[in-house]
């Protein structure tokens, strides 16, 4: 349901991105599978089709979602690179509008950046 909901969001109606969602969907819905299947334009049964064949290369993310608190309580989230430098990563969470909102103007005591996990400034 979320990569439906994201699909219609983004009115993605692309037969290169839907045929091998409607394939992977057959064996747990069958019968909508094949009703989607036919609509697509198909003849043949959906359960007749080869599979998507697996690809790791989908599967690597480039950007991770840090939880950034400011004083032990998470205020925000950030986006940024998983190859980001610890010290870029302060320096943008340091010039974001909502953390120097929290922080009141004062110059933090100390940034923990842990990589992967979230962002604690210390004021």
């Amino acid at each position: 349901m979320i990569c439906i909901n994201e699909l219609t969001a983004l009115k993605c109606n692309k037969r290169l991105v839907l045929e091998p969602l409607i394939v992977a969907l057959s064996p747990f819905a069958p019968h909508i599978a094949e009703e989607l299947w036919h609509k697509l334009g198909h003849t043949g049964s959906v359960h007749q089709s080869r599979f998507p064949k697996w690809d790791d290369s989908f599967l690597i993310e480039e950007t991770i979602n840090y939880p950034i608190s400011v004083n032990g309580k998470v205020r925000t989230q950030m986006e940024f690179a998983l190859d980001m430098p610890r010290e870029d990563i302060e320096k943008a969470v340091l010039a974001s509008e909502v953390i120097r909102k929290w922080t009141e103007g004062k110059q933090p005591k100390k940034v923990i950046v842990v990589p992967g996990k979230i962002v604690n400034v210390v004021v």
